[in-house]
């Protein structure tokens, strides 16, 4: 099953296995509505998490090839714009001149994906529920060949509509 990144228009991602894109915006609804939202594959992932005293799991960080891709696929002005910023010779820390490159890289990236204009369901019932429930149309239109599916069902062991 492959694993997606979804890159959303606020500059956040998620990252969700699903068999297909279709079912990858489906899971992704409990986040938000997804179509229209960059859908990027990944082969290979990797995450490390951190077990604090609290009994918490936290973030810690990607692995080396998940970071490169992440930040290449998802994130390519502040992919730039992190190699390029000024450090100290030192440390290699960021200087002041490098944070303000990099923030302004954050700010760019948060506004540079819009979501892409989707389809609207066919039925006027499917509208209805896609405007309501701000649902995946995909998630729509099961709904409703399963309603008008059982609908029939109902249909044809009376001889008449219910």
């Amino acid at each position: 099953m492959p694993l997606y990144l979804c890159r959303w228009p606020n500059g956040d991602c998620s990252f969700v296995f699903a068999a297909n894109k279709g079912e990858a915006i489906e899971r992704l609804d409990e986040i938000g509505n997804a179509e229209g939202c960059p859908l990027i594959p990944i082969h290979e992932f990797m995450a490390h998490f951190c077990l604090t005293d609290t009994g918490e799991v936290e973030f810690e960080e990607f692995g080396e090839v998940t970071a490169e891709v992440l930040f290449d696929k998802a994130y390519p002005i502040l992919d730039e714009a992190a190699l390029n910023a000024p450090r100290t010779a030192q440390t290699g820390a960021l200087t002041a001149e490098g944070v303000e490159a990099v923030r302004t890289a954050v700010a760019k990236e948060r506004v540079r994906v819009r979501q892409k204009k989707v389809p609207e369901p066919v039925t006027l019932l499917g509208r209805e529920i896609k405007r309501t429930a701000d649902a995946p149309i995909q998630l729509v239109n099961r709904i409703i060949r399963k309603a008008a599916k059982k609908g029939l069902e109902r249909f044809q062991e009376s001889g008449k509509a219910q």
